[in-house]
């Protein structure tokens, strides 16, 4: 069965410059066999996360939610679960990710909280600014989506900057930048498939006991 990368989209548009940039990457990895999907996170709305991991870590999972889990992201985090590598892209927002995507990032606390379901799975990040703030909204992805186990590609930040361009494709460096992230996703992917890696026990496991119902935070 062939690698299936997911591209998710986090910008309130789905024909932007993100977009984009987003659908030259699976493109790429499409080119090295791939088989490709673009998940839009604007078609798939789901409440902000509760924070309930800070009261009872047991509510805090794939199946235990209390919002759901499938309020409509039980639905994005199907598609992320059963993607053999992922391709998170964002616009910048006052030199940050956007709303969707930093709601998405705290959403798959439930993913990682009892037990690291996306441990080993390579990722690639795309951050486009109108002018400054890439950086930083590839660091924002980067810190939590590495702690959850995903693996970074080669070469798989790409950052761009909109402004004065009609099209990405005016510039060529940016387009050989996102064929080598598709490319060497894909080749990642490949080998680290079914890799056994190591992994911790969760993280509430080392705690001190709190009060019924006192949040942490």
């Amino acid at each position: 069965m062939g690698l299936r990368v997911l591209g998710v989209n986090a910008s309130a548009r789905t024909d932007g410059f993100t977009t984009e940039l987003l659908d030259e990457v699976l493109e790429a990895a499409r080119r090295k066999g791939a088989t490709t999907e673009r998940l839009d996170l604007v078609k798939h709305p789901f409440p902000l996360c509760v924070g309930n991991y800070s009261q009872d870590p047991s509510s805090c999972g794939p199946e235990t939610c209390v919002q759901g889990p499938w309020d409509g992201f039980g639905k994005v985090a199907e598609r992320i679960l059963n993607a053999d590598a992922v391709v998170f892209a964002t616009p910048v927002y006052w030199f940050s990710v956007s709303a969707r995507m930093k709601a998405l990032l705290e959403r798959m606390t439930s993913m990682e909280n009892q037990g690291l379901l996306n441990l080993g799975k390579p990722m690639a990040l795309l951050a486009v600014a109108e002018e400054e703030g890439a950086s930083q909204a590839l660091a924002q992805m980067l810190l939590p989506l590495s702690y959850m186990g995903f693996v970074l590609a080669p070469l798989g930040l790409v950052y761009a900057h909109r402004r004065g361009l009609a099209t990405f494709k005016e510039n060529p460096e940016l387009v050989e930048d996102a064929r080598i992230a598709g490319e060497n996703l894909v080749l990642l992917a490949e080998r680290l498939r079914g890799a056994p890696f190591q992994e911790p026990p969760p993280s509430y496991t080392y705690r001190v006991p709190r009060l019924p119902g006192v949040a942490a935070d």
